[in-house]
């Protein structure tokens, strides 16, 4: 049995990767920072939360603390000594790091190095999965996209995420920690509560609102159930993996923002939709290779895009209304 720390558990991917852990019976720790909702609480938001906590992550013993304090962060590893520590705990859009830009130094920078502070001084062989995004590539060059692709990313959310890739693997080198990256990308299903795009526009059609979409046409995300995206950071985890190594995590086939619209209108068929063109910070994305994911684990993303909506949208209906 691992005794393995989820920092962040509590959230959406953390806590559908919790319960993966519990699941084949592991000993499940999270830490997690003081509430600090990223979204407001109305009565969807709140549900989803419920769910979490009922059917999710109630197993796990849960430790609640800044993590920015190295102190207490040492204690409470020193006090767990796991087999793992996968790092969840992060600011979760890039939208939110331009408006709360010390959260997102603070959450993704200032945690990656406390952590990598402590495992230096433990000289244990703890595995450290760090969760990065593909928002470190910036535009896409090759579809799909692989993990040894150009990194540049266009604002604020990557460059940070890529910086404390930089750093994780400064100290994995020099201090030989076990160390792999994850990078998933549009993540989306139940208890979502960052508004996201499909959780954004199935909320919308819901309250009969009209969906506005960037370019729909010609902008694609590589869409990953969250159930995928958990197996994936589960598979990476346990896995005999080559050290300090990054794994893209995703379903790997992209889909444009119109096709997700024209899933929605299924089961809203009177859905209010229109299309504008207007200028992003966000990169120019597209489908991710998970080839190096296949070869070192057994992940196989099951969750095509209209399952996946299907499974979405039958979770609201049966849990949040």
């Amino acid at each position: 049995m691992n005794k393995i720390i989820v920092a962040g558990g509590t959230g959406f991917i953390g806590s559908h990767l919790v319960k993966k852990f519990l699941d084949e019976g592991h000993k499940v720790f999270i830490l997690d920072a003081n509430i600090n909702y990223f979204y407001p609480l109305d009565d969807f938001t709140i549900k989803n939360l419920e769910w979490r906590n009922k059917n999710l992550i109630k197993d796990a013993k849960i430790f609640k603390f800044n993590l920015n304090d190295i102190d207490e962060l040492r204690r409470t590893i020193d006090e767990i000594n796991p087999t793992h520590i996968v790092n969840l705990a992060a600011l979760p859009l890039a939208k939110n790091a331009i408006s709360d830009t010390d959260d997102a130094f603070n959450s993704i920078i200032v945690n990656a190095k406390n952590f990598m502070e402590i495992l230096r001084d433990k000289k244990s062989n703890t595995k450290f999965i760090h969760i990065s995004s593909s928002m470190i590539y910036g535009d896409f060059e090759k579809e799909p996209n692989f993990e040894e692709a150009s990194k540049n990313p266009k604002e604020i959310y990557g460059s940070f995420k890529y910086a404390s890739e930089v750093i994780v693997q400064g100290y994995a080198k020099i201090f030989d920690i076990n160390l792999n990256i994850i990078r998933p990308t549009a993540v989306y299903g139940p208890t979502d509560n960052n508004r996201r795009v499909i959780q954004t526009f199935i909320e919308k059609a819901l309250k009969n609102e009209t969906i506005y979409a960037n370019n729909p046409e010609n902008n694609f995300l590589d869409f990953t159930y969250v159930d995928d995206a958990a197996e994936g950071i589960k598979c990476v985890t346990l896995a005999e993996t080559p050290k300090n190594e990054a794994f893209n995590i995703s379903y790997g086939k992209a889909n444009s923002i119109m096709t997700m619209i024209n899933i929605l209108r299924e089961y809203f068929p009177k859905l209010k939709f229109e299309a504008q063109n207007k200028d992003t910070f966000y990169p120019k994305r597209g489908s991710l290779d998970i080839s190096k994911a296949k070869k070192y684990t057994n992940y196989q993303p099951k969750t095509d895009l209209k399952s996946g909506i299907k499974k979405y949208i039958d979770f609201i209906n049966s849990n949040l209304k």
